[in-house]
């Protein structure tokens, strides 16, 4: 690990980072990009990626390292999952569980990770929880293979760069902040409550924000949906700062246009201070510095050991069971003390009554600790009974929602998810709607004497063609009756 790489790619180029392990300091060697195609109308050929890489390695002598492979929100299916309440070490199997439940093809060849978001284990939890499908993977192994390369990790890019943000700039405590990282027609909207990302998601844009005024447009019209849709997350609480990645006259021009347009606090954040640059680095720096921060977060997180949010290659997983040799040899040795003790015990029967006094008191500690094990895991038995106590027949429940669905030319749902709510539980659904009378027509049809429908928000920026109108709601449902 004295020596990495850390790399990604799409259609247009390929962005990489060398660092290096110096005593006690991580010192970047090499940044720079690789053009793969004339733009995302001409990409490069797949064949051709990992070919054009190893070209541009072997002429800045970067010869083959242990790799770090970034990959983008748009590459992967990411959902927010509730599960039951749950120790964290017993928390991969409760995700993946409810994961194939809630995700559209998610089988056991995909790879899961997640960010957990609640740290109380007595209460039901709420992750982040992100897959990528084993042909994604595939083709990111077979373009490293061509480059000469075998990737030690694959991690989640948005969470890269909101590492390397939390390292270099101190945030007031649950302050809400939302890193803009524009990367070549598209852009990172990542989220974050101090140092734990809580919202991600990637939007392409029509040009570069930076020039072309268009482009400018709809970055804002993405961040404007973003911190929308964090502040009916978080139940009313708004991002408080944006930060956007990078430097020079025309970043500070498009955080000026930020601030004005949305009347909070917009910063620069440039991913290169503050770091310890090798001589050639620190002459010229890369064309975009911005589009480095995951890479050097990458790095550094390696470098200093600390575990990624997300790395598909190593994900969270329940601990492995022990190991029945060391139970035999304890059987063993227990055996044979058995044995000396009794050969011994005319000469030891005098201190043997002291001994056995202290070994009981030993023996009631021990039981103490398993008590108080047991009493919490019954807890959380109980915890998970009363959240099972408030299944409904889901079945019914959708079939019942979908027989008073108006038709599909007045309402189309892009979104439905059940889970447990207070008494019962919810059907969370979304999509687009031809007109606000019908929205109001379709929830008018969902309630009845024991179901309640709760509008979350509408709008009137849908881009489905045809609907008018974006909305989400809720739909309580009431307990089975036994």
């Amino acid at each position: 690990m004295a020596r990495l790489l850390a790399l990604e790619w799409n259609d247009s180029e390929a962005r990489l980072a060398v660092a290096t392990r110096r005593g006690d300091r991580v010192v970047f060697e090499q940044a720079f990009s690789v053009a793969l195609g004339s733009g995302p109308a001409e990409p490069a050929a797949e064949a051709d990626v990992g070919g054009r890489i190893a070209a541009a390695m072997a002429a800045r002598g970067v010869g083959r390292l242990d790799t770090l492979v970034a990959i983008g929100r748009s590459s992967i299916e990411l959902r927010q999952l509730s599960v039951p309440p749950g120790p964290d070490e017993e928390l991969p199997l409760l995700v993946r569980f409810q994961a194939m439940r809630e995700f559209n093809a998610l089988d056991e060849d995909w790879l899961l990770d997640f960010v957990p978001i609640d740290d109380e284990p007595g209460q039901p939890r709420t992750v982040l929880a992100a897959a990528i499908g084993p042909e994604l993977v595939g083709q990111i192994e077979g373009t490293c293979r061509t480059a000469g390369l075998k990737p030690e990790r694959l991690i989640l890019r948005p969470c890269a760069a909101s590492s390397l943000l939390c390292r270099a700039t101190a945030a007031a405590r649950m302050q809400v902040r939302l890193l803009v990282d524009l990367l070549d027609q598209e852009a990172d909207l990542t989220v974050m409550i101090d140092r734990k990302v809580i919202f991600l998601r990637t939007a392409r844009l029509p040009g570069d924000p930076l020039s072309d005024p268009e482009a400018t447009a709809a970055l804002l019209a993405q961040i404007r949906r973003t911190m929308a849709a964090v502040q009916n997350r978080l139940e009313g609480r708004r991002v408080a700062c944006i930060v956007l990645c990078g430097t020079g006259p025309e970043h500070a021009a498009l955080a000026r246009r930020l601030h004005d347009e949305l009347t909070i606090p917009a910063d620069l954040f440039d991913p290169f201070e503050g770091l310890s640059l090798g001589t050639e680095l620190g002459r010229a720096l890369p064309d975009h510095p911005g589009r480095f921060a995951p890479l050097l977060g990458m790095l550094l997180d390696e470098m200093e050991q600390v575990p990624p949010a997300v790395d598909f290659l190593h994900p969270r997983r329940s601990p492995e069971p022990p190991s029945p040799r060391k139970k035999y040899l304890l059987a063993g040795a227990a055996a044979a003390l058995v044995v000396v003790l009794f050969f011994a015990y005319r000469f030891w029967r005098r201190v043997d009554l002291a001994h056995d006094v202290q070994e009981k008191k030993g023996q009631l500690e021990q039981l103490d600790k398993e008590l108080a094990i047991l009493e919490k895991k019954a807890k959380a038995v109980g915890e998970i009974e009363k959240w099972m106590a408030t299944d409904v027949v889901w079945l019914d429940e959708l079939r019942r929602m979908a027989d008073l669905l108006p038709p599909a030319k007045e309402v189309v749902l892009t979104h439905v998810s059940a889970g447990p709510g207070v008494q019962g539980g919810e059907i969370r659904f979304e999509g687009f709607a031809r007109s606000a009378t019908t929205i109001d027509e379709l929830e008018k049809s969902l309630r009845d004497k024991t179901h309640r429908v709760q509008g979350q928000g509408r709008s009137e920026e849908s881009e489905a063609k045809g609907y008018s109108y974006e909305f989400r709601s809720s739909l309580l449902v009431p307990p089975e009756k036994p």
